[in-house]
């Protein structure tokens, strides 16, 4: 593998490592104005009920657009909502797409509760830089 490919993925990984995190605290600070704009505009997100070890699942919530994501996550400002703790980061790159897989775990502010599970991501670069394509979130039970 070249240098500057080499450069490349490690830029990649890291720019991609910090948009999770981005999210992450966009979502801990109770800013959800701030997600649509770490999407491509067609990016998802899609939150699941499932198990750790199995395939199946059950399909929770899917928005099919930045801004409808956004607009219920600003429907809930205020209210509780997670402080997501992000876990075992792991991310594959290839040319200008990506995909990564991680851990969350996340005391809901405000409650005595918490939620558990696993992040399925996908990456596009796009005029150099990398944004969500789709995000899936797999809630353990529990």
């Amino acid at each position: 593998m070249s240098t500057e490919t080499r450069l490349d993925r490690l830029e990649a990984q890291a720019a991609i490592a910090d948009l999770v995190h981005a999210y992450a605290r966009a979502v801990r600070r109770d800013e959800p104005e701030k997600v649509g704009a770490m999407f491509v505009p067609e990016g998802t997100f899609e939150v699941r009920s499932g198990q750790p070890d199995k395939a199946e699942y059950e399909v929770r919530s899917r928005y099919e657009t930045p801004e409808a994501l956004v607009a219920f996550l600003v429907g809930q400002k205020g209210g509780p909502h997670p402080v997501p703790l992000i876990h075992n980061l792991m991310i594959e790159v290839d040319g200008d797409r990506a995909t990564a897989n991680s851990m969350m775990a996340a005391p809901i502010w405000g409650t005595d509760k918490e939620v558990f599970g696993e992040y399925h991501d996908s990456f596009e670069r796009r005029d150099g830089r990398w944004l969500f394509s789709a995000r899936i979130y797999t809630v353990f039970p529990g």
